[in-house]
C-alpha cells in the first residue's frame, strides 16, 4: 500500500521509521522524554508527509511534533479570552483529529475526558491504542455521523477549511448537535487577508474553492481547499443555526486561520 510519505522517497519514510523505533525502545534520545506526550506517528500521518515532504522542513519529525504544541497554546489563549478556560472543561470531542497531531498533547491536559474522531480507515484505532482516549469513526455525510455522548467542548481545526460550501449547513447542525447545554463548539477558517495576500480572488459570494488539499488520501472534490471571507461565514452561521457566533478572532491558529466560537444555548 502507498503511504503519503513514499512521494517524499525513501529518506522521509526511513526517518520516520528511526523516530519511532527510539520511542518505542524509550531511548534517552525519543521526544517523549522532554515532550512528555506519546511521540510515535503513523506512517500514514498526511500531516507528518506535509512537513516532510515541504522544502523548508529541517526537522520534520520536531516540527510536527511542536506544531501540535503550539496548537494547544493557541486553543487554551482563545478559550481564556472568553472565560471558558480549556482545563475546565468537561467532556472535549475533538473532531477531525487524524493521526494525531494535536490529541497526544490535549490527551496529556485532559485525562479521562477526550474523545477524538475522523473519517479515514485506521484513526480511532491508533488514536485509542496510542494516545489512551475514546475514539469512533466520523462519517464523511454528517447525516451519518453517529455521536456516542454530547460534550462541553468541540473542537474542529482545518476541516471547514476544506469542506465543500454546500456541506458547511449540515455540518454545522450536526456539530452543534453534538453540544451539550451551554457547550461550545470552535472551528476554523482561511483568514481573508491572509487569502487576499497570496492572490486569491473571491467569487461574487465571498467564497472560493479549490480541488486539491495538503491530504491525498481524500477525494479534491469532497475535500479540497476552501477560502470564505469574514462576512461569508458569519452570515452562513446564522443561515445554519438562526444565530451568530458568540465569537470571532482572527488569525487565532497558526499563521492564517480564524477562529469561530458558537455556544450552544443552556
Amino acid at each position: 500500500m502507498t503511504t503519503p510519505l513514499d512521494a517524499g522517497g525513501g529518506p522521509a519514510a526511513a526517518l520516520l521509521a528511526a523516530h519511532n523505533e527510539l520511542e518505542r525502545q524509550g531511548s534517552p534520545d525519543a521526544m517523549g522524554h522532554w515532550m512528555r506526550v506519546n511521540c510515535l506517528i503513523h506512517p500514514d500521518d498526511d500531516i507528518f508527509a506535509f512537513f516532510a515532504n515541504h522544502a523548508l522542513a529541517k526537522n520534520p519529525v520536531r516540527e510536527y511534533l511542536a506544531d501540535g504544541w503550539r496548537t494547544l497554546s493557541e486553543l487554551m489563549v482563545l478559550l481564556e479570552g472568553i472565560d471558558r478556560p480549556l482545563l475546565r472543561m468537561g467532556r472535549v470531542l475533538e473532531f477531525g483529529a487524524g493521526f494525531g497531531r494535536f490529541t497526544r498533547h490535549l490527551a496529556r491536559v485532559l485525562p479521562g475526558r477526550l474523545t477524538a474522531s475522523d473519517v479515514l480507515p485506521g484513526t480511532p484505532e491508533f488514536l485509542r491504542d496510542t494516545f489512551g482516549v475514546k475514539a469512533f469513526a466520523s462519517a464523511r455525510d454528517p447525516a451519518g455521523l453517529r455521536l456516542p455522548e454530547t460534550y462541553d467542548l468541540v473542537f474542529v481545526l482545518s476541516v471547514f477549511t476544506h469542506l465543500p460550501m454546500h456541506q458547511w449547513t449540515p455540518w454545522l447542525r450536526a456539530l452543534e448537535g453534538a453540544l451539550a447545554p451551554g457547550g461550545l463548539l470552535v472551528f476554523t477558517v482561511h483568514n481573508e487577508a491572509f487569502s487576499r495576500d497570496l492572490g486569491v480572488q473571491f467569487d461574487a459570494d465571498g467564497t472560493k474553492f479549490l480541488t486539491s488539499s495538503e491530504s491525498p488520501s481524500v477525494d479534491g472534490e469532497v475535500y479540497g481547499t476552501t477560502l470564505t471571507t469574514r462576512a461569508w461565514v458569519e452570515a452562513e452561521v446564522v443561515r445554519a443555526l438562526g444565530r451568530p457566533a458568540r465569537a470571532y478572532a482572527e488569525r487565532a491558529f497558526w499563521h492564517g486561520q480564524d477562529a469561530v466560537v458558537i455556544e450552544r444555548p443552556a
